[in-house]
C-alpha cells in the first residue's frame, strides 16, 4: 500500500507501493480466473466491482456525514452543543479506522475536527468578550497546537496542547480571552492534561515575550530543552497566518542559530532506551497492571516521534506531521529508501496499535507478545529495529561523524 498516504506531492516510495500493490492485486485475479469456467469468470469479475462499488459509496457517504459535522461547528451556539459534535465526529473517525485501519486518514480526521472545534470555542469567546463589554481581541492573535494536535496526530482523547500569540497591544484583553476559550476546549473534551494551555501565562503572549522566552531557554538554559525542541511542532489551529508564520521563522531561527541546545537534545532522544533486553529480546513490564507486556509507547511510538523530529529540526525540514517529516529526510537523502520504508511501516504499525487500543478505551499503548501471531510479532520486533537504526544515525550525526 502507499506508506506516505495523505501526504503531499508524490515520492518514491508511494509510487513503489501503488505499483506493487496493483501487481499483486492482477496477478490474484488472474490467478484465481484461470481456474475458472467462462461464467465463473464474469461472476468474480462483476464481484469485484461490486465490492469496489460498495467501498466508493462508504467513502462517499461517510465523507458528506463528516464535511457536514464540520460544518456544524461554525453555526453552534454553545460549548454543549460543540461536546455533542466532538464525540459525534470521533465515532466517524473510529467507524472509518475500524473499517479501513488507515493511521493517517483516522488521523487527518481527528485533527480537522480539533481544528474546527478549537476554532468554533475561540468564535464563542470572542461573542462572550463582545457582549459583556470587554469588546474584540484588539490586535491580531493566533491559536496555535504543539505536540499531537501540532503534528496531525491527534485522537480527539484530550491531547490537546496549546498557546496563544497576539499583538504587542492590549495583552491584558487577552487574558480573558484565552481563559475562556482554553476553558471551553477542556469542557468538550479537547484540552491535554499536561498544563499546557493559554489559560496560564507561560503559555500567552506577544511575538517579543515569546522572543524573551524562547532565548532565555536557548542562551541561557533557563527551561527544559524538551519543551524547545517541542516548539517544533507548532501549527495554526485558528487565528492570523500571518503572525503564526512569525512564530514558526522564530522558534526554526532560534534552534538553527543555538546549535547546542539542540545537540544536547538529539544525545538525549539518541539515547532512549532500547525495546530489546540484553539478550534480544522484547523488553517486559516486570511488574504492575501491565505486568509481561511491551510498552509500545515509551519503546517505540515516543523515540520514533521524538527523533524524527530532531532530524527535522537539524535538516531545516519545515513541515510537523511525523510522515510529512519522514518524507522530507528521504527527499533531502538524510535518510535511505530503505531505512525510509522500514520507519513507514514501523509507523503505520505502532499507530494501529495505538489507535486500536484508544478505540477500545486503553490507557497507554501496551502490546501483549503472546496474543500476537509469529508474522506479527517479527513486525513488531523490525518496528523496535527500524527505530535503533535510526537512533543510531541520529547519534552520529550529533557527534560529528556524519
Amino acid at each position: 500500500m502507499p506508506l506516505f498516504l495523505g501526504a503531499k506531492g508524490e515520492d518514491v516510495l508511494t509510487r513503489r507501493g501503488t505499483v506493487e500493490f496493483v501487481q499483486r492485486f492482477r496477478q490474484g485475479l488472474y490467478g484465481a480466473m484461470a481456474e475458472l469456467p467462462v461464467a465463473g469468470e464474469l461472476a468474480l469479475l462483476q464481484g469485484v466491482k461490486e465490492a469496489l462499488a460498495a467501498e466508493l459509496a462508504f467513502e462517499a457517504g461517510h465523507g458528506e456525514q463528516v464535511r457536514s459535522a464540520l460544518d456544524e461547528a461554525a453555526e453552534s451556539a454553545s460549548v454543549t452543543e460543540l461536546s455533542a459534535l466532538r464525540e459525534r465526529l470521533r465515532g466517524l473517525a473510529d467507524e472509518h479506522f475500524r473499517r479501513r485501519g488507515s493511521v493517517p486518514v483516522y488521523h487527518l480526521l481527528c485533527t480537522a475536527a480539533a481544528d474546527r472545534l478549537a476554532a468554533a470555542a475561540l468564535r464563542l469567546a470572542a461573542l462572550w468578550q463582545e457582549q459583556a463589554g470587554f469588546g474584540a481581541p484588539p490586535a491580531p492573535w493566533c491559536w496555535m497546537a504543539i505536540g499531537s494536535v501540532g503534528r496531525g496526530e491527534t485522537s480527539l482523547a484530550g491531547d490537546g496542547d496549546f498557546l496563544l500569540i497576539h499583538g504587542g497591544e492590549g495583552a491584558a484583553a487577552f487574558v480573558g480571552f484565552a481563559a475562556r476559550g482554553a476553558g471551553m476546549m477542556e469542557q468538550m473534551g479537547l484540552a491535554g492534561s499536561v498544563g499546557i494551555t493559554p489559560s496560564t501565562p507561560a503559555w500567552r503572549g506577544s511575538i517579543a515575550d515569546w522572543r524573551k522566552r524562547v532565548t532565555a531557554r536557548v542562551a541561557h538554559g533557563d527551561g527544559d530543552l524538551d519543551g524547545l525542541i517541542r516548539l517544533a511542532d507548532l501549527r495554526l489551529v485558528a487565528g492570523d497566518p500571518n503572525l503564526a508564520g512569525e512564530m514558526v521563522n522564530l522558534i526554526r531561527s532560534m534552534l538553527s542559530f543555538h546549535r547546542e541546545p539542540l545537540h544536547e537534545m538529539a544525545r538525549r532522544v539518541a539515547m532512549m532506551p532500547s525495546g530489546f533486553d540484553f539478550f534480544g529480546r522484547l523488553r517486559l513490564e516486570r511488574g504492575g497492571g501491565h505486568r509481561g507486556l511491551f510498552n509500545l509507547g515509551f519503546y517505540g511510538i515516543e523515540p520514533l516521534v521524538d527523533n524524527v523530529r530532531v532530524m527535522a529540526v537539524r535538516f531545516d525540514i519545515p513541515e510537523t506531521g511525523t510522515l510529512a517529516r519522514l518524507q522530507g529526510l528521504l527527499h533531502e537523502r538524510r535518510i535511505d529508501v530503505a531505512l525510509a520504508e522500514r520507519l513507514l511501516q514501523a509507523w503505520h504499525l505502532f499507530g494501529r496499535h495505538a489507535v486500536g487500543g484508544g478505540i477500545s478505551g486503553a490507557a497507554g499503548v501496551f502490546v501483549d507478545p503472546e496474543t500476537l501471531s509469529e508474522r506479527a510479532l517479527d513486525e513488531l520486533k523490525a518496528g523496535v529495529e527500524a527505530v535503533g537504526a535510526l537512533q543510531k544515525i541520529v547519534y552520529s550525526s550529533v557527534t560529528g561523524l556524519v
